[in-house]
């Protein structure tokens, strides 16, 4: 397997609890630094993450340019650096443009499209103007083709195609030709969110508590964090009850993080994403607009009757509304 190719800890195998053995082990520095980068921002440590790719926005060698920029824009909404993440996806888009006017590769073109909904999907942006990536999803290494079903996916999951969003996930977990941890940890966390946007609760926790666990051995805390929004109430099923003090880390990076990404997001879409609610009140405010009743969602989270409707309370206050339905346009598709 090339070691020098875009994102290069998550195109590579390895056994969960060895990443930072794994980032340590690429030859070429510059490689080694992207890898390093990845770690540290899939671990939490965004400024850390931020302050290490800088220095390759502008790199000649794509591969660099590309990763670097990736990092740079999700490093930096958790930094609270609006203008710095669209920096860097303005140059995803400036790397596009120049790769298809005057193609170098199929290779290059497939990392550039890869990028591309990199940027637009996980900030659910619209990807108009972007070449379909079904299209060069074969032209990647194989890890990034990992990685880049769960992109795809969530692609599907966002249009409210979650049999397509699970089917995807499923199988390329089944015929993956080994252990990409990173890459595994968003599928099943994406099953996981399918899951509970049917209401299959038990399965929607199983799947949860499979990227959970792997994660943990290298403490690869941000998928959760991305994603809370999105697990609608799963983390406090979950993870609140067994472990209050790390739920309240993840609340604490929740909270910067989603406030970044509202800031890049929002101005980009018709749809505004609020940032006045805590993770618990999102999380519930996510289950009533989706037709959860009040028991429903305390029986999900663990909690009162009367908790939830001190809850809706609050939210229906804070947001302005009277209604369960007006709830939608403050959330998360």
């Amino acid at each position: 397997m090339d070691e020098n190719t875009v994102l290069p800890l998550i195109n590579s195998t390895f056994e969960p609890g060895h990443a930072l053995e794994k980032a340590e082990s690429f030859r070429d520095k510059s490689f080694r630094d992207i890898a390093l980068a990845e770690l540290y921002y899939f671990s939490g440590e965004a400024q850390k993450c931020s302050d290490l790719v800088e220095i390759y926005l502008m790199s000649p060698k794509l591969e660099l340019q590309l990763s670097a920029c990736m990092l740079y824009v999700y490093s930096n909404l958790t930094l609270g650096n609006a203008r710095a993440s669209r920096r860097g996806l303005d140059t995803i888009r400036e790397c596009i443009k120049k790769e298809f006017a005057n193609p170098t590769s199929k290779e290059h073109q497939a990392y550039c499209v890869f990028a591309g909904y990199m940027g637009a999907v996980l900030l659910h942006l619209p990807t108009d103007g972007l070449p379909d990536m079904k299209n060069y999803i074969a032209d990647l290494p194989h890890g990034l083709r990992v990685f880049a079903s769960y992109v795809m996916s969530h692609d599907f999951y966002l249009q409210g195609e979650y049999g397509k969003a699970m089917g995807t996930c499923n199988t390329t977990l089944i015929f993956c030709d080994g252990t990409y941890p990173i890459s595994m940890i968003y599928l099943y966390c994406m099953v996981a969110m399918c899951e509970i946007s049917l209401k299959h609760q038990k399965e929607a926790q199983e799947a949860l508590l499979t990227a959970w666990h792997m994660a943990a051995k290298d403490e690869l805390l941000e998928p959760f964090i991305e994603l809370h929004g999105l697990l609608q109430g799963l983390l406090e099923s979950t993870v609140r009850k067994e472990n209050p003090g790390l739920y309240k880390q993840l609340s604490e990076a929740v909270i910067a993080f989603s406030r970044g990404w509202m800031a890049v997001h929002n101005p980009g879409s018709d749809r505004s994403v609020t940032d006045a609610l805590t993770t618990m009140e999102f999380s519930i405010a996510m289950l009533a607009c989706r037709n959860w009743s009040n028991q429903e969602i305390a029986d999900h989270l663990g909690i009162s009757l009367n908790t939830v409707k001190h809850y809706l309370t609050d939210i229906f206050d804070k947001l302005h509304v009277r209604r369960r339905d007006e709830l939608r346009e403050f959330v998360l598709k």
